[in-house]
């Protein structure tokens, strides 16, 4: 994924897993960020991406498209380069798993 133009992610480019579970559509893809993360207020240091489309707004008619635009949106609306607010105590879990449990931080993101 690359940075769009005028972002102040211009000019970098991350790498992404999505994984596609058995059952999906009807459960969603896990997507992270590979090493090294966006430094973004809504991405862990461990590549996890605090997103609800990811967990509790995911719908089966969503697509992998639908992810990365949302992801790039995120990316592209940051004001500042920061870590989320609750990176210390998430950082150093596996990325990638379900986020049935997750408190997103913004569910506008």
């Amino acid at each position: 994924m690359k940075g769009t133009k005028g972002s102040l992610y211009e000019g970098e480019t991350y790498r992404l897993r999505v994984q596609f579970p058995p059952n999906y559509p009807t459960e969603p893809p896990s997507a992270y960020f590979l090493q090294p993360t966006p430094r973004h207020e809504h991405v862990y240091t461990n590549g996890d991406i605090c997103l609800s489309l990811l967990g509790k707004d995911w719908r089966p008619n969503m697509t992998a498209q639908s992810i990365a635009m949302s992801i790039l949106s995120i990316l592209s609306g940051a004001g500042r380069k920061s870590l989320p607010m609750d990176n210390a105590a998430h950082a150093q879990n596996k990325p990638g798993q379900k986020q049935d449990d997750w408190v997103y931080h913004d569910d506008n993101c």
